[in-house]
């Protein structure tokens, strides 16, 4: 997280739009759909990294920051207004479902109750299917 910090303002004037992503496992993944996730859902003026993790470093991280025991299978954290970081767990089968779930927390979309549980479902299945029918 330090690290996207560190280089956020110097690039923002060049790329105010930008996605990056960083692979810490040997899993070979194309993040091509990520791209198309992060454009429906952020449009413009918005800069995320994105870090595909070992199951070990997703429970270092849940513990750290949310205080819970367990492996997470995807982390939304916001740094700033328009700059954030989402860990997801390589061992995970659905990761663009679990990318798409994460960036509409970082939108504000949450699950506290029933209802906002079926919007935020509602959104992030709206979102999928437009992406896979591109």
């Amino acid at each position: 997280m330090i690290e996207l910090q560190k280089c956020y303002k110097q690039r923002w004037q060049s790329h105010p739009s930008m996605i990056e992503f960083k692979n810490l496992t040997r899993k070979k993944v194309s993040f091509q759909v990520f791209k198309k996730i992060y454009n429906e859902i952020f449009g413009k003026r918005f800069e995320l990294s994105v870090v595909l993790a070992k199951p070990l470093l997703m429970r270092e991280l849940n513990a750290k920051y949310r205080h819970k025991k367990g492996i997470a299978n995807v982390l939304a954290f916001p740094l700033e207004k328009e700059l954030c970081e989402v860990f997801l767990n390589a061992k995970e089968q659905d990761l663009p479902r679990l990318f798409a779930h994460a960036c509409l927390h970082l939108k504000g979309y949450g699950h506290k109750n029933e209802k906002a549980n079926k919007i935020m479902a509602m959104k992030e299945n709206k979102i999928l299917r437009n992406i896979l029918n591109q």
